[in-house]
């Protein structure tokens, strides 16, 4: 059974970046205890000090425990590592919110360590078999995470994952920030939102890059032309 997230529920985070922190702090002026997990929990006491009474500090397996809802923000490159350091267990039966990349720069120049036939999103969802995993946040910055406006437009969320009531949790969760958001389908749809997150790294990177805020797509439907607007950016 998926579980849900109420006003007052619990938010495990695995990480102590920028984004970890200001998801936490986020959350927490919206009601939810939050716990960031890090191997270093100790570094994370300042964050806690300033973000008051509901925040809390501990291991990536302190945090994973804590969360009725588990949120990924940290490495591409370490997120299964941190899960199983974490603890499979500990997200039985839980949403994971996947904010996470699989950017590579090993050669020089940016890429993703898995793609196209696979994404890191359902890697995780394979070594989380009792849990319900949702690629989303992983296409924007740390503070258009939590506050779309500053995009500078009028920005649309991708999510992609198997569940439809886990689904529905996040989509609650980031309204709770003002985040209109659509539905890609199965968790295999990580693959484009991971690309798409490159896609923002080799435009900021490439000779004669322009400054990209945002990409925009338009659908016709039998309303009319709905206008579908992205912000590129890292979670980072």
């Amino acid at each position: 059974m998926t579980a849900t997230v109420s006003r007052r529920s619990r938010i495990g985070i695995l990480g102590s970046g920028s984004a970890a922190q200001t998801l936490g702090t986020a959350f927490i002026k919206h009601g939810h205890p939050v716990m960031l997990g890090s191997r270093d929990p100790a570094k994370l006491q300042p964050w806690q000090a300033g973000a008051g009474h509901d925040a809390h500090v501990g291991s990536f397996e302190d945090a994973a425990r804590f969360g009725d809802l588990v949120i990924l923000s940290i490495l591409g490159s370490a997120a299964e590592d941190v899960v199983r350091h974490a603890g499979i267990e500990n997200f039985n039966g839980k949403v994971v919110l996947d904010a996470t990349d699989p950017l590579d720069f090993s050669s020089g120049r940016p890429g993703l360590f898995v793609g196209t036939t696979d994404s890191l999103g359902e890697r995780i969802q394979r070594l989380l078999p009792q849990a319900h995993v949702v690629k989303g946040l992983n296409t924007v910055v740390a503070e258009v995470m939590v506050d779309p406006t500053l995009s500078g437009g009028d920005p649309d969320m991708f999510i992609a994952g198997d569940d439809d009531r886990a689904k529905q949790t996040v989509t609650a969760l980031l309204g709770d920030f003002g985040w209109p958001v659509i539905d890609m389908g199965g968790i295999e749809s990580a693959r484009w939102l991971e690309a798409l997150s490159l896609a923002w790294v080799v435009s900021r990177t490439a000779p004669g890059r322009h400054t990209m805020r945002s990409s925009s797509w338009a659908s016709d439907n039998r309303a009319g032309r709905r206008h579908l607007r992205i912000v590129g950016g890292l979670a980072l």
